[in-house]
C-alpha cells in the first residue's frame, strides 16, 4: 500500500490526535469510537473501540455470533529511524469462541510505502476457517479504506 506523501509525513499524520478521531468517525461512524490516544515520544498508541452491524457481516458469521460485532482494536506504531513500525491486536468482545488478529506493519521512503502483515485466529470447528477468511475480507477492505481516508485528511489538514 502506498501514499503520495513521504514517510515522516504519515509519522507527523500518526501523531496527530484529531486524525484519529476523524478517521473513527468516518469509518465506523455511529458504531465506534477512540478509547485514547497516547504520544510518548517516538510512540503512538491508539485505543480503538469499532463495531460492524449484523446486517453487514456474511450469514457465515451471524450463524454463531448474532447480533452486531464490537471489536476492540489497539495499534501501536514507532519511529525507528526514517521508518515507522506498528502493531495491531485486534479481539472480537462477545464471541462465543475467540477471535484475534494480529498484525505488524512496516512504512518506509518518500513516498511511504507500507507493507502489512496479519494473523487471524478462530479456533471454531467447522466454521473457524470461514471466519477468518470474513474477516480477513473485512480487514483488507478497512485497511484499503484507511488509506483513503488518510489520503484525504493529509490534503484536507496541513500540519506544519
Amino acid at each position: 500500500m502506498s501514499y503520495p506523501f513521504s514517510t515522516a509525513r504519515l509519522w507527523a499524520i500518526y501523531t496527530t490526535e484529531k486524525y484519529w478521531h476523524d478517521l473513527v468517525e468516518r469509518m465506523n461512524s455511529g458504531h465506534g469510537h477512540v478509547e485514547k490516544v497516547t504520544i510518548a515520544g517516538d510512540t503512538v498508541t491508539v485505543e480503538i473501540q469499532q463495531g460492524i452491524p449484523a446486517d453487514k457481516l456474511p450469514s457465515a458469521v451471524t450463524k454463531v455470533m448474532p447480533g452486531d460485532l464490537r471489536i476492540p482494536r489497539k495499534n501501536t506504531y514507532r519511529l525507528v529511524g526514517d521508518r515507522i513500525e506498528g502493531e495491531t491486536h485486534a479481539t472480537v468482545d462477545g464471541a462465543p469462541v475467540p477471535v484475534d488478529v494480529t498484525g505488524t506493519t512496516l512504512t518506509t521512503g518518500d513516498p511511504a510505502t507500507t507493507d502489512n502483515k496479519a494473523e487471524v485466529s478462530v479456533n471454531l470447528p467447522l466454521f473457524g476457517g470461514k471466519i477468518e477468511k470474513a474477516v480477513v475480507s473485512e480487514l483488507s477492505a478497512l485497511l484499503d479504506a484507511e488509506r483513503g481516508h488518510t489520503v484525504e485528511w493529509e490534503s484536507e489538514n496541513p500540519l506544519t
